[in-house]
């Protein structure tokens, strides 16, 4: 349970610690059910063919696509190590983790298609969040809390540079920190979630989701993956072939929130994939060990860490990009 906030504001040499404080109360207890995430509108989103029949990854990683696909690092942040990684697993406590705070980033993944155009992984953050504008998306506790990240690029300065043409936003999952660059995109771009991620019921969503509110003002409705356009692939019960042609996957990755989603891109040059938060950092993804405190089921989430590290004993050339480290 939250603490009652004081109604003066803190001593000005423990605003900063005070601010870290609220938001890692409000990260920590998005754990359990309590007001849907947004009211946004949703469609099933179905590929524009029938699912392909492909006996195993083998047949799919054997037929790459001329994707180009990059991690940019949008901006740099701390966060505390108890909130990614379980301190309490065996692995952890071997390796003597303690509490403390980490540096980590907030990145975006670019894939860029040569026939169906550009898709980003998450979004890092926007202009908005950069010149710290006011009366916008972004208001009140996150603003001031957001003033300890350092901008290494807004995203509408990675889409000028690398001059894409975005064709849709494949998001991870829908927390704070991986939409926060929505407002440099235009309203028409289409958003890509996992099966029911709109709908998860979240703790004390009714402080965040007035944010996520306005991210989404405007914007078309949703494409969550629909199941019913699923097939399995071991050791996934079920992945979504995204436009069709084999070169970017959907794997449904419940556990760090209800819809969370990996994103396999199958590249020339080699299987790229986005883990998202199902592992915050490069530690936890090479140990086996899932997300603390900011993860909403552990048990869900430890399984999907393992299949998705099962995948990639079973291919390692595959280039795995975890939530907030490079």
């Amino acid at each position: 349970m939250l603490r009652r906030v004081p109604s003066c504001p803190p001593p000005r040499r423990s605003r900063r610690a005070f601010v870290r404080h609220a938001l890692g109360l409000v990260a920590g207890a998005l754990t359990t059910g309590a007001c849907r995430v947004s009211s946004h509108p949703t469609l099933p989103y179905q590929p524009p063919s029938a699912p392909r029949s492909v006996a195993s990854w083998d047949d799919v990683l054997a037929a790459p696509v001329d994707v180009d696909v990059q991690m940019v690092v949008s901006a740099r942040w701390d966060a505390s190590r108890r909130g990614l990684i379980d301190l309490s697993h065996p692995a952890a406590r071997e390796a003597g983790l303690e509490r403390g705070r980490m540096p980590i980033v907030l990145s975006v993944g670019v894939v860029q298609h040569p026939e169906r155009g550009d898709f980003l992984v998450d979004t890092g953050v926007s202009t908005e969040v950069a010149v710290r504008s006011r009366g916008k998306a972004v208001r009140g506790l996150l603003r001031r809390g957001l003033r300890d990240m350092e901008t290494v690029e807004t995203l509408a300065d990675i889409v000028a540079r690398l001059d894409l043409h975005v064709a849709g936003v494949l998001l991870t999952h829908t927390h704070i920190d991986h939409v926060l660059g929505l407002p440099d995109l235009p309203p028409e771009t289409p958003i890509y979630t996992g099966p029911g991620e709109l709908g998860d019921r979240r703790k004390l969503n009714g402080l965040l989701r007035p944010t996520l509110r306005r991210l989404l003002e405007d914007r078309e409705p949703v494409r969550e993956l629909d199941p019913a356009t699923a097939i399995a692939l071991d050791p996934f019960p079920a992945v979504v072939d995204l436009l069709g042609d084999g070169s970017i996957w959907g794997i449904p990755s419940e556990g760090h929130t209800a819809g969370s989603m990996a994103w396999l891109v199958n590249a020339t040059d080699g299987p790229r994939l986005f883990v998202g938060d199902t592992s915050h950092t490069r530690w936890g993804w090479e140990h086996g060990v899932p997300p603390g405190r900011f993860t909403s089921d552990s048990e869900l989430n430890a399984r999907s860490l393992d299949r998705l590290r099962t995948f990639v004993q079973q291919h390692p050339e595959t280039v795995v990009y975890v939530g907030h480290e490079i």
